[in-house]
């Protein structure tokens, strides 16, 4: 009895090739940012992503207007579309995950604040996105990184839940 290997390649490849999406999302993994869309509204998620931060005792300290300033200078720019309808991006820091940052590298200075974008695309009004670099630190600092990968993914799996 001859078996016919080819559909099983087929699987076998398609599997391989979707392997590679994170389980948090929209984003492939080794991808610099990470993504995740719901269905929500701007506002529920942006005081979401808020109460996540505040709640693990950090304090934000910035959430930048991304959307109005885009769109307030998008024409006398050259851009005839607004991307956004809505956006903005949350900072925020940890103490003690700075201090370990700090320590394995002092070049780590500038990966704080930690940034989460929320934001909805005038193309795609019904889904948020929730979105944050993956941070990669200077040699050595990778413990430390991994704290602030943890953190920023556990408080989008919060949000995005």
């Amino acid at each position: 009895m001859k078996f016919n290997l080819a559909p099983w390649a087929l699987v076998l490849a398609l599997f391989m090739v979707s392997a590679p999406v994170a389980a948090n999302g929209d984003s492939l993994a080794g991808d610099p940012i990470r993504v995740v869309t719901v269905e929500s509204e701007f506002e529920y998620v942006l005081e979401d992503v808020k109460l996540a931060v505040t709640g693990r005792g950090l304090n934000i300290a910035n959430t930048l207007h991304a959307s109005d300033m885009l769109n307030r200078t998008a024409r006398d720019l050259g851009f005839m579309k607004d991307v956004y309808s809505h956006a903005e991006s949350v900072e925020f820091c940890s103490a003690v995950i700075s201090h370990k940052l700090a320590a394995a590298n002092p070049a780590n200075l500038v990966l704080c604040p930690f940034t989460i974008g929320v934001y909805v695309l005038t193309d795609d009004p019904g889904h948020v996105h929730i979105a944050y670099r993956v941070p990669t630190g200077m040699p050595g600092s990778q413990a430390a990184t991994d704290l602030v990968q943890s953190l920023l993914d556990d408080i989008v799996a919060e949000v995005a839940q």
